[in-house]
């Protein structure tokens, strides 16, 4: 009988051996299917975000540039103004960029947080005015009118010192939007 319990000890050794070995290979594949898992989620979160904040940076990006080309083509309307067929040749071509201003103003507004909308609005309100003060400044230059064209080359001045502190007031806020982390000091 001692061989015969020798064996059955080893056979139920050999099984609860086995058994364990599996419960514990169980185990550890539940386990590393669950980080797997949390990697994947983890990966796509960052993925996600990032995504966003690609997009994000583009809205406010595109809508800078687009804030920057009608300001400098109303620069340029200023320069020419009393010159009917220059005024009105840079007229057409700032309608289609007013259009595209309009256009990333609202892709920008809608990329938000709030502080951003408010800027942005704020940057299109001035670079509106900045648009009738330079039409009306054309209007009395080609009146002929002295005092009327002081007048409105004052207004139209203030208009354009306006839109730059929009502008800069916009960059400020898209800054901090993108990097709401990052004080920095310029």
């Amino acid at each position: 009988m001692d061989a015969s319990w020798t064996a059955l000890i080893a056979a139920g050794s050999a099984v609860v051996a086995s058994a364990t070995t599996g419960w514990f290979t169980t185990v550890a594949a539940r386990t590393q299917a669950r980080l797997n898992r949390e990697m994947q989620v983890a990966q796509l979160r960052h993925a996600q975000v990032e995504h966003r904040y690609q997009q994000r940076r583009q809205a406010y990006a595109d809508f800078a540039k687009a804030a920057g080309v009608l300001h400098s083509r109303l620069g340029d309307m200023v320069a020419v103004a009393g010159d009917s067929a220059a005024f009105s040749l840079l007229l057409d071509e700032a309608r289609a960029e007013r259009a595209m201003l309009m256009s990333a103003m609202h892709v920008a507004s809608l990329e938000g947080p709030p502080p951003v909308g408010v800027a942005v609005r704020q940057l299109y309100e001035a670079i509106n005015a900045f648009w009738s003060a330079t039409r009306r400044l054309n209007d009395a230059v080609c009146s002929g009118d002295p005092a009327h064209v002081a007048e409105h080359r004052t207004l139209m001045n203030q208009s354009r010192a306006d839109a730059r502190s929009s502008r800069d007031a916009f960059v400020e806020a898209a800054q901090e939007a993108l990097n709401p982390s990052v004080n920095v000091v310029i």
